[in-house]
């Protein structure tokens, strides 16, 4: 969890570039410095009189030669600053130490370079970046003050299992011992933070500093127990040579612009940063409990210490854990911009890995090539290509590419069987590291150019190819016959649709069907596959036949179990048609699926015969499909509010946005009849967009600024990817605040992709407020209402069927209140008619009420001299020049009655 997280943040604005190395520029100058230190070593080995000397005379030269390295490399550095800084405080460090050396005894001499080891906390901090540090400044701040507890608990323990009780250091040096350790750890901590925030090729530096903060340590810690010359003082003076020597490899190092590689280490040495801090906190801790059975008691000072290190370790978990939420979140919000980029574009994008096989899809292939995305992932590139266009489209990938985009041509079997010719363009970003893949963006260019035929393809094929049943085709020639023949007015037509398949193509589950449908018909039946989920059956007989025929097939679909382990739930319905004289092929199956379709209306098993009152509701529908695009460019459609009344304050808070169509021929349509045709392609987004422009404008237009407008979006918008954009474009064009308007959507919405979640919860960051529209219609269970971006629960006019005899119908109503106000959610009470249940909802705690009681839908300009309300007396009081509503209408948001 906390590992690596503000290296995260630095990754993000730094990234490593490919290629260049760091481990040959530091190799040389790190032998140096090793060399430095076993030369220190082996002087130890003099005489004993002449070794002192020699071996105090090599640190302080190494000393000054490190001085002259700083004063020189850190002009030129990245950070010359806190090198100019650090310069001071080897300086002073060495200055101190001398003049401790000739005041002090042995054992507390080392504390003369306490105020250099103080110094060296302002140098690493004037290398820290300030804006890398903000960003992730809890964190650092604990992990610092972790490690530092940490460090002085472990120094403290092992001198207690070691030293501690035997006498060997007085109080004053022991003192002197923790207070020089102390300043070290300091140091040490903040080189931690450095390397913790700072970018890939200044990690290197920040290892560096740490590494000469740990040899100064070590340098510390001999000096302070050697109790004259010897070798405990020869390994003092070898890790202070050490410690200096990595200050000069670091300043060497530390230059703008260095990149180091690019690799999976760069990730470790953040994690190994962010974690040693954890990691010294364990030693010490487990120290801490050793010393127990070996010491007989815990020290005042040790125990502070772990009671502090545990506080620390709390803190630190608490803002690691605050800043991966904030870093979820924000990649959250990446992605939901990414997948409404992605979803809004025509062309499918595909993602390939080294291996060329398909990482990622965008959702526009299904409309390509008839494909499931999640059936494509992890599929090699090869396998969904033509043979013959294999081996060039992988030899052509496989390839390295300049940073130019490349164009490749293959050809790509459609799911209905058709080879089509797809253009990608090809961006290899494989030495990216934020990407590592091959990007395609494909079109089709079949109809462009000419399309090379398979050997398949060289015949004209009436079988289909997964059943070896006659396919539409076969079945077209076969109807054609029939109706032209003498039998025509005793047969008939059956077509049978089967829902549950998983693409409709399953060859297992088609030959099952096949097999049952083939046992459930006669011996003159004549059966094909006239589509993707559907089967036809010409009946030798009248139409009672084939109503006999129909359910006898509706009947052989049922569970299919594949051997794959997998069951296919399947449901079918059936329609069927009489074949006349004076009908052609294409209008029996017209007339046909006709049927299937009210079958399908009426649920799962049903057969429904062909009559003219479907063939007349088919021509109304089919009229109002044709001419409802041209509604919208006419300005035939128009926009009626209906209040929402709050009961506490007495008046209106919000308006719901109706649609209406005033058709030149038919007159008003309802919006049940003419919503259900839109939604059948893209034309409900353009007019969902259109409600949304025309809404929003008139609202912002009234005299009322604080009354907010509702607006029913449909669920192929919500799906389409475009909506967040079209609610911006609005809002913009509008002027309207974004927390005056409310987004209503089915329940079962919410149940869609992944990106339908993070469109909404985007939308309702920007300020939107999202609505669950007719809320207990849908999907039953309530465990979906936490956690998902909702503001308002609209409770459907059903619940309040017998609200005022029927004791359970007034709990349920009473139930959803408390539902909602337990999630924090708004509830507004729709299709409220009568004074008795205005009151028994007020009784409840209900506020929002909508309904014919309060105002049926109102004109724009209505809205513009008064708004309803609830007078004093508990009345409802209408908008001035208005009527009072009539009593026992419907809701009109339930039936869309034109105001």
């Amino acid at each position: 969890m906390t590992s690596g997280t503000p290296a995260a943040r630095a990754r993000a604005v730094t990234a490593p570039a490919p290629g260049g190395t760091a481990v040959p520029a530091l190799r040389r100058p790190l032998l140096l410095a090793v060399l430095a230190t076993l030369v220190t070593l082996a002087v130890g080995l003099l005489p004993g009189s002449v070794a002192v000397g020699t071996i105090v005379t090599v640190n302080f030269l190494a000393v000054g030669a490190v001085l002259v390295l700083l004063a020189r490399s850190g002009r030129s550095s990245a950070h010359p600053s806190g090198w100019r800084w650090y310069t001071l405080s080897v300086a002073v460090g060495a200055v101190g130490a001398l003049v401790a050396g000739a005041v002090l005894p042995w054992g507390q001499t080392a504390l003369g370079s306490v105020p250099g080891q103080l110094l060296v906390v302002v140098a690493i901090g004037r290398m820290i970046d300030p804006a890398r540090l903000r960003a992730a400044r809890a964190q650092v701040a604990t992990m610092f003050t972790l490690f530092v507890v940490a460090d002085l608990l472990t120094v403290h323990t092992i001198y207690r299992l070691t030293i501690g009780d035997d006498g060997l250091l007085t109080t004053t040096q022991t003192v002197a011992l923790f207070a020089l350790l102390l300043s070290i750890a300091l140091g040490t901590g903040l080189s931690l933070v450095f390397i913790a925030v700072a970018g890939v090729h200044q990690r290197a530096v920040g290892w560096l500093l740490f590494a000469a903060q740990v040899a100064t340590a070590l340098a510390a810690a001999f000096s302070s127990i050697a109790t004259g010359p010897g070798p405990v003082q020869y390994l003092a003076c070898a890790a202070s040579v050490l410690g200096v020597a990595l200050l000069a490899v670091a300043c060497r190092h530390d230059r703008p612009g260095t990149r180091t590689a690019a690799t999976g280490d760069d990730q470790q040495g953040s994690n190994l940063g962010a974690m040693l801090p954890h990691a010294v906190a364990f030693v010490g801790g487990s120290l801490l409990l050793l010393s127990v059975p070996i010491t007989g008691h815990l020290t005042i000072f040790g125990t502070a210490l772990g009671v502090l290190g545990l506080g620390a370790l709390v803190a630190h978990q608490s803002a690691s854990w605050s800043t991966q939420l904030q870093l979820t979140r924000d990649l959250q919000r990446s992605e939901a911009y990414f997948r409404t980029l992605v979803r809004g574009s025509a062309d499918p994008v595909l993602i390939l890995d080294d291996q060329l096989r398909v990482g990622w899809v965008s959702p526009a292939i299904t409309e390509l090539l008839g494909l499931d995305p999640q059936r494509i992932i992890g599929l090699p590139i090869a396998a969904a290509v033509h043979p013959d266009d294999a081996p060039g489209l992988v030899a052509a990938l496989s390839a390295p590419h300049d940073d130019e985009t490349k164009t490749r041509t293959a050809r790509v079997r459609h799911l209905d069987g058709r080879w089509r010719l797809i253009q990608s363009q090809v961006r290899d970003l494989r030495s990216d590291p934020d990407v590592g893949a091959l990007v395609l963006y494909c079109r089709d260019v079949t109809a462009a150019a000419p399309q090379p035929a398979g050997p398949e393809d060289l015949t004209f094929s009436t079988t289909d190819p997964a059943t070896g049943l006659p396919n539409r085709s076969a079945l077209t020639q076969r109807l054609a016959a029939t109706l032209r023949g003498p039998a025509a007015h005793t047969s008939s037509l059956v077509v049978l649709g089967v829902d549950g398949l998983s693409d409709g193509d399953d060859a297992a589950v088609l030959r099952e069907l096949t097999t049952r449908f083939s046992r459930a018909l006669r011996g003159d039946d004549w059966l094909a596959r006239a589509g993707v989920c559907e089967f036809a059956v010409v009946v030798d007989g009248t139409i009672a036949d084939a109503e006999v025929v129909a359910a006898r097939l509706v009947a052989a679909v049922e569970p299919v179990a594949t051997g794959a382990g997998a069951t296919f739930r399947l449901t079918a319905a059936a329609g069927v048609t009489v074949l006349d004289h004076d009908v052609d092929a294409g209008e029996a199956l017209r007339w046909g699926d006709l049927a299937l379709r009210s079958a399908r209306a009426a649920g799962p098993g049903r057969v429904r015969r062909h009559s003219d009152a479907l063939r007349i509701t088919q021509d109304r529908e089919e009229a109002l499909r044709a001419d409802l695009a041209e509604a919208l460019r006419a300005d035939q459609l128009h926009l009626v509010y209906q209040p929402v009344v709050d009961l506490a304050l007495h008046r209106t808070v919000s308006v719901e946005a109706l649609l209406r169509w005033q058709h030149p021929v038919y007159g008003a349509v309802s919006p049940v009849e003419f919503i259900p045709l839109a939604e059948e392609s893209s034309l409900i987004t353009e007019i969902g967009r259109w409600v949304l422009v025309h809404a929003t404008a008139t609202v912002v237009a009234l005299p009322h600024p604080d009354l907010g407008v509702a607006v029913n979006v449909s669920a192929r918008h919500v799906r389409s990817g475009e909506l967040v954009d079209d609610v911006l474009s609005a809002l913009e064009a509008s002027g309207l605040p974004a927390s005056r308007l409310v987004l209503e959507i089915t329940e079962s919405v919410l149940l869609d992709d992944e990106h339908v979640v993070a469109d909404l919860e985007l939308l309702r960051r920007l300020g939107v407020r999202i609505a669950v529209d007719d809320f207990g219609t849908g999907w039953s269970s309530l465990a979906y209402l936490v956690g998902l971006p909702i503001d308002v629960l609209k409770m459907d006019r059903q619940f309040l069927a017998d609200v005022e005899t029927d004791p359970q119908r007034r709990a349920l109503c009473a139930s959803v209140l408390h539902l909602g106000n337990s999630l924090g959610l708004a509830v507004v009470v729709e299709g409220v008619e009568t004074q008795a249940e205005l009151h028994l909802l007020r009784d409840m705690g209900h506020r929002f009420i909508q309904g014919y009681l309060l105002a049926r839908p109102l004109d724009a300009a209505v809205l513009s001299r008064r708004l309803p309300g609830i007078g004093e007396d508990g009345v409802p009081t209408t908008a001035a020049g208005l009527p009072s509503p009539r009593l026992g209408d419907a809701d009109g948001d339930v039936r869309e009655v034109p105001a």
